[in-house]
């Protein structure tokens, strides 16, 4: 009888999937109602009514400005209006400003909609709209009381001021960090050392707002130890490969395909293997191995002391010590770069040096010298980095500027993101350009583009949920139904768990291992006292073996239940985290970067961060098994879940299944589903069965 009504419930869910997800809510019809107003002197204006709150009348004009009125200054009749009328659209804005801006990006999709003879999908419902959000936005879902909070406040600016508030909150940096994970394949280890410095390097740029243009212009020039110098580890990270981290670099960055170039000519764009290499000369002073030895340590007094050691293994440890001190950025002072042995080209010949040259986006692509560029500059690649992320070059502005459009909308304006060659190729070409100047507007400020962004109509309406046809373009009458990112499923797993309190817990781990692995080689210091440290940092080296930097509880493999984290899991976090059956519910920016084969985010399809924005949301038959059976569905379920803790306070059946609905799903039940499930409690479902199923939905792991 049990597994019947679990069956049957899901039966209902994933019916209701199919259509709509959440009950019918009354949304507003959009920004298109406009009548006269008018002032207590007889001024008129045309508008829209947005609300009324405080006192205050809001009136968005056609150009989407909005104008604050005090109530008392309309005219009586228009007093009553203000009073009675129903707001059109999607409330007050934050900032009139902001409002005329995102209305402009609303007028662009709304023009490519029309000529398509397409119409925009409705607005989003409060319920659709602040789990929408807070995915989006933090990665995560919304708690009970948050999505009640948000429900059931009657402000007509309470969207902006959710977006207001999401953006300024811890969650923003740990979703924007994996997504910066993703696209720069930032990992714990390679080159066999850890890149934890760059790691929290990042989150420190992310977490300060760091304009896009400075972040990215501080990884190109960046110089020193990594275990110094965070911001190196991005070149570090194709430590003795400049060719593969410059195609890297321009497809990441500015949406320049070019790895054909690297060895012949562009088949299909405008790219010459002559243009690549002057690119890469701009990294040809650059060396990413440490040899000369006063940052890196290649000298002599450290080969002396490796000889002084007759222990093979603490040998064999100490190299791998000296290989994370060895780790530096250093400018040599000759660029060395040449073409190579193949080169068929009858412009130069095999072997030749390359003197650097920059490429010009404009309409028609020249290539001149660039001023002042020797091959013994050492500044080449601040040159570079001042080229790349000039507010002049509309790549770098149109390539971010398109890709977070499509993390909010779910497809790029133009696809693929890696691939900007030809602009006017994309399915808006006009909303690309504008969305590349607003970028530029906003100098750089990732936070404020996407506060634009989440404030537009276009975001707010309801996503589109049919398949796309192969080669249709997608128009944007709203976002895309899309499955959660790995990210997202696992933090919202955690939030059900554990709460908003799931933010708290961040990791500690770049200034503990630069610490414990430096060695200072100073010119004073002895071959004994370099031993010294180095027999130190070995010691320190094995307490990271095998440990990832992590709790050890997230290695053992054995599942054993624990009521509160043991004292050595607070080692790599400023507050430690719960610990259950073996899982650290700890947000995924904070875990392992990817965390290992077998876990649900590598199931989910965390990228394996050996090629950039390789992420999946395909599904498979693990996956589905990790929701029926895995640990984190029975983490969920467990008596001290706060999700089950929460409902169970609840004094009646009913009450208990609209708790679960709302954690789950952000809305209440359907009459029909709150029947079933209630009935379902009373004729011996337990609280945990019911979890089980809302977890197994459809619903729970899209972004609707």
């Amino acid at each position: 009888m049990k597994t019947f009504l679990v069956l049957s419930l899901v039966c209902l869910l994933l019916s209701s999937a199919r259509g709509q997800q959440t009950p019918p809510v009354s949304a507003p019809d959009g920004n298109t109602v406009y009548r006269t107003w008018t002032d207590n002197r007889g001024k008129t204006l045309e508008a829209t009514f947005r609300g009324i709150e405080n006192g205050q009348v809001f009136l968005q004009i056609r150009d989407g400005y909005v104008h604050r009125i005090p109530l008392e200054r309309l005219s009586p009749a228009d007093q009553v209006a203000a009073k009675t009328l129903k707001p059109e659209g999607l409330g007050i804005p934050a900032d009139p400003r902001l409002a005329q801006a995102a209305a402009r990006i609303d007028q662009l999709v709304n023009a490519g909609l029309a000529k398509a003879q397409l119409e925009p999908n409705p607005l989003a419902s409060d319920e659709q709209f602040v789990r929408r959000v807070y995915l989006d936005i933090v990665g995560r879902i919304p708690t009970r009381e948050e999505s009640l909070a948000f429900i059931n406040d009657p402000s007509v600016s309470k969207r902006a001021k959710v977006i207001d508030r999401l953006l300024n909150s811890d969650g923003y940096r740990s979703h924007l960090f994996n997504y910066f994970a993703d696209m720069m394949r930032v990992a714990d280890e390679a080159n066999k050392v850890r890149y934890y410095t760059y790691q929290d390097w990042l989150k420190t740029q992310i977490e300060a707002n760091e304009p896009w243009d400075k972040l990215v212009h501080a990884m190109m020039a960046a110089d020193g130890k990594l275990l110094d110098n965070g911001a190196t580890g991005y070149l570090l990270r194709d430590a003795g490969m400049r060719l593969d981290n410059l195609s890297l670099t321009l497809s990441t960055f500015l949406g320049a395909n070019v790895s054909c170039a690297q060895c012949h000519d562009h088949p299909f764009a405008e790219w010459t293997q002559m243009e690549f290499y002057e690119m890469a000369a701009f990294f040809g002073a650059t060396e990413t191995y440490g040899v000369k030895g006063s940052k890196g340590g290649s000298s002599q007094m450290m080969r002396k002391t490796l000889a002084s050691i007759d222990d093979k293994r603490l040998q064999q440890q100490a190299k791998n010590v000296l290989r994370v001190n060895a780790m530096a950025v250093e400018d040599t002072g000759a660029n060395d770069l040449k073409l190579p042995d193949d080169y068929q080209y009858d412009d130069a010949k095999p072997g030749d040096p390359v003197a650097p040259k920059l490429i010009v986006w404009g309409d028609e692509k020249v290539r001149p010298p660039l001023p002042g560029a020797s091959a013994g500059d050492v500044e080449l690649r601040n040159q570079f980095a001042d080229w790349m992320t000039s507010a002049d070059n509309p790549r770098f502005a149109m390539t971010i500027a398109n890709r977070l459009w499509k993390r909010a909308f779910g497809v790029g304006v133009r696809e693929p993101v890696t691939d900007l060659d030809d602009p006017e190729a994309s399915v808006n070409p006009a909303l690309l350009h504008h969305l590349t100047a607003e970028m530029v507007r906003l100098n750089f400020d990732l936070k404020e583009f996407m506060r634009l962004l989440y404030n537009t109509q276009t975001y707010q309406r309801e996503a589109t949920s049919y398949d796309l046809a192969d080669n249709t373009p997608y128009l944007f009458p709203g976002p895309i139904l899309r499955r959660m990112s790995a990210e997202q499923a696992w933090d919202s797993c955690a939030t059900l768990v554990v709460g908003e309190d799931v933010d708290q817990f961040k990791g500690n781990r770049g200034e503990t291992y630069a610490t414990a692995m430096k060695i200072d080689f100073g010119r004073d210091s002895t071959p004994e006292e370099i031993r010294s440290q180095i027999e130190n940092a070995v010691g320190n080296l094995r307490q990271y073996a095998g440990k990832g930097g992590t709790p050890k509880a997230n290695n053992k493999k054995k599942r054993k239940r624990k009521a509160a984290p043991a004292e050595s899991e607070e080692e790599d976090f400023t507050l430690a985290p719960p610990v259950r059956d073996g899982l650290v519910l700890a947000r995924a920016s904070e875990l392992p970067q990817p965390e290992k084969d077998q876990h649900f985010l590598r199931m989910f399809g965390q990228s394996d961060r050996q090629i950039a924005d390789s992420q999946s949301d395909e599904g498979s038959i693990p996956q589905v098994l990790m929701l029926m059976n895995g640990e984190a569905q029975e983490v969920i379920g467990q008596p001290d879940s706060l999700v089950i803790k929460t409902a169970a306070a609840m004094t009646t059946p009913e009450a208990q299944v609209e708790s679960l609905y709302l954690s789950f799903f952000s809305r209440k039940p359907s009459q029909e589903e709150l029947a079933k499930a209630a009935a379902g409690l009373r004729d011996g479902l337990s609280l945990s069965d019911l979890t089980w199923v809302l977890f197994n939905t459809r619903e729970f792991v899209f972004v609707e």
